[in-house]
Order: structure tokens, then C-alpha cells, then sequence
């Protein structure tokens, strides 16, 4: 099973991307390489910066599930006013129901 660590890895070498292009404020490129090692654990200021820098949202990385916020948020976009599809409601569901960190 794939942690944490392994997506910051595996997600920042699919984008071709160096430690230090990752990295950013408050969040050092000798830190991302402790973080892919799993010698730490990202915090949520880490972990917010990275995603960002990744494309990705926090969700995955800590997951490594489809953020059903995004995919909720993309639809209210899309529909801009239509009634929403049912399956806005499931994703709303699954939002409000996650546990919280």
C-alpha cells in the first residue's frame, strides 16, 4: 500500500519535477527528500504547500483517493445555476461524512 510519502515521490518524478522545484516556503527541499524517505511526517502547512506545487489536491496525498471536494466543486461549476445532477448530492454526502484531520 502506497503511503503518503510514495505519492510526494512517485507524483513529483512523473512531473519531471527536482527536490527543489518542489519545494517552497517553509517547506525546503532537504525536507521533501525526509518526507519521500519516510524518515518525517508532512504537516498540514507541508502538506497544503506540496499539493499545490504537485498538482494535486491534499486529499490525495494523504489518501490516495480522487478528492470528492474537487470533483463536487468542479460540478457546481460546470452546471453554473442548472439544477445539479445527482450525483452533486453523493458527492456533497461524501464531503460532510469524511472523517476530519
Amino acid at each position: 500500500m502506497a503511503t503518503t510519502a510514495d505519492r510526494i515521490r512517485e507524483r513529483r518524478l512523473a512531473l519531471g519535477l527536482s527536490l527543489r522545484e518542489v519545494a517552497s516556503k517553509g517547506v525546503s527541499a532537504s525536507y521533501v527528500s525526509r518526507l519521500e524517505k519516510g524518515d518525517r511526517y508532512a504537516s498540514g502547512k507541508a502538506l497544503r504547500a506540496l499539493a499545490v506545487n504537485l498538482d494535486v489536491s491534499v486529499y490525495w496525498l494523504e489518501t490516495g483517493l480522487h478528492d470528492p471536494a474537487e470533483a463536487l466543486a468542479r460540478l457546481v461549476v460546470e452546471y453554473r445555476g442548472r439544477p445539479l445532477p445527482a450525483r452533486a448530492r453523493a458527492l456533497a454526502r461524501a464531503v460532510l461524512e469524511r472523517p476530519h484531520a
